[in-house]
């Protein structure tokens, strides 16, 4: 199909810079509006769109759909070329397995000699929804993890694509970590610290005194907003040598430097105390410390390092707890450039978000881009008392950038609804992708 436009009625050249914005290989749903002869009508975006058919057979496959699927193929400055896409359902065979028919990933798995199984199908669609090469290697390394994993279904194998697609280890333990319904570190942190305060007065000594020192330790986590900059700066890196800290990393440092105590103020410590609490008895306040330490491990698996040779916007996100006039769960994004040492972050090409819950499904989130030492800021808030008070900061905030050697290069206040935070993007879920049998 070469579509000419948009136009109303007759056909012109493309206009590039046309609202629709197609890009090649997109896929993209029109409305058929009409068919006459070989000529149909569409609506693509809002915009009236005229093509031209190759065959009356396309006509009256067309005549009987409101809507139809096409992949653009091809991009001119004279028109844009189409492929109709067409959804013939699948029919199960006598053995019970889907007969090969227009499906895109039945096709490649006969390609690559995979027997046309359930289980081989349904990771099949999540590895193409991800834009993954379909290759024996791939699929087997997948199914090996989902059937280690346990019982699994489609839920799962989108999970497990989208883990390899972000350059994570796909095993059966990373599904299960990746799998967890994870509660925000900041509300964690207040659950586990009210509950370990709950403890029972006559419980042995030695464990109240354990309990006592790993409160004292997680309430230093806790971050008061109305503190001068030098000492929440102070407290902030406390979180982040904390909590931005898997546990794994914290017992290989003691492993290399058995001298190095430190690390028994951090996560190991809860370790022992909820070991400690289960010998005691006192398994609910153990289970309350493991899930605090499940919550942590779930949202730190996902600050991997760049890989740059993947092409990946690589995120390190902490979870905070603030104290203001209530408390407040926030967290902060830093993205890493691939430099030239991957391992570490340069603060003058990098980019931090923050967000802070200001109230119920309400966000407050600053948005800082670094590019040799200048810097370009984005304020959003949900309401417009929010957008003034973000006014009234600014120049105090630009005033404290320029004294740590940055330049304000662009600042910009929006109204409108940041999104939380997610840790891994699942791929939209849709009908199967479908091979092109027609081209119109």
């Amino acid at each position: 199909m070469d579509l000419h436009g948009p136009l109303a009625v007759s056909p012109l050249k493309l206009d590039t810079t046309s609202g629709i914005g197609l890009r090649l290989f997109q896929r993209i749903t029109a409305e058929v509006v009409s068919v006459t002869g070989k000529t149909v009508l569409l609506t693509l975006e809002g915009h009236s769109v005229v093509a031209q058919l190759t065959s009356t057979n396309q006509a009256t496959n067309l005549l009987s759909q409101r809507t139809a699927q096409f992949i653009v193929t091809k991009i001119s400055d004279k028109a844009i070329t189409l492929k109709l896409i067409r959804h013939d359902p699948l029919q199960p065979s006598k053995a019970g397995s889907p007969l090969p028919g227009p499906e895109l990933a039945v096709r490649l798995l006969e390609q690559n000699n995979i027997p046309v199984t359930d289980k081989n199908l349904i990771v099949a669609h999540s590895v193409l929804n991800r834009q993954l090469p379909l290759t024996p290697g791939l699929l087997n390394e997948l199914l090996n993890a989902l059937s280690a994993y346990g019982p699994w279904g489609k839920s799962q194998a989108d999970l497990a694509a989208a883990l390899k697609h972000a350059g994570l280890p796909v095993t059966a333990q990373s599904l299960a970590l990746a799998d967890h319904q994870a509660a925000q570190i900041g509300e964690a942190l207040g659950q586990v610290i009210a509950q370990l305060q709950t403890a029972r007065e006559n419980l042995p000594p030695e464990l109240l005194k354990k309990i006592y020192e790993n409160v004292q330790m997680l309430e230093e986590l806790v971050l008061d907003a109305g503190e001068d900059p030098v000492h929440l700066a102070k407290g902030i890196k406390t979180a982040i040598d904390i909590l931005g800290r898997s546990l794994e990393s914290v017992l290989l440092e003691q492993a290399q430097n058995p001298e190095n105590i430190s690390a028994e103020r951090a996560l190991l410590s809860l370790v022992k105390l909820q070991q400690e609490l289960v010998q005691a008895g006192e398994t609910g306040l153990a289970g309350h410390v493991k899930k605090f330490l499940g919550d942590l491990s779930h949202h730190q698996f996902f600050n991997v390092k760049p890989e740059p040779d993947l092409g990946l916007d690589n995120w390190s996100e902490i979870g905070f707890r603030l104290r203001g006039e209530r408390f407040s769960a926030a967290r902060l994004r830093i993205r890493r450039e691939p430099p030239s040492n991957p391992t570490e972050i340069d603060p003058a090409y990098t980019r931090l978000l923050l967000q802070v819950d200001i109230g119920e499904d309400e966000i407050v989130e600053l948005d800082l881009t670094m590019a040799g030492k200048q810097i370009r800021m984005q304020v959003t808030a949900p309401d417009s008392a929010w957008c003034q008070q973000a006014e009234k900061e600014l120049p105090s905030f630009e005033k404290a950038l320029l004294k740590l050697g940055y330049n304000p290069k662009e600042t910009q206040i929006s109204l409108s609804d940041p999104q939380l935070f997610e840790a891994l993007r699942l791929a939209p879920s849709g009908a199967p992708l479908m091979t092109v049998n027609i081209e119109v």
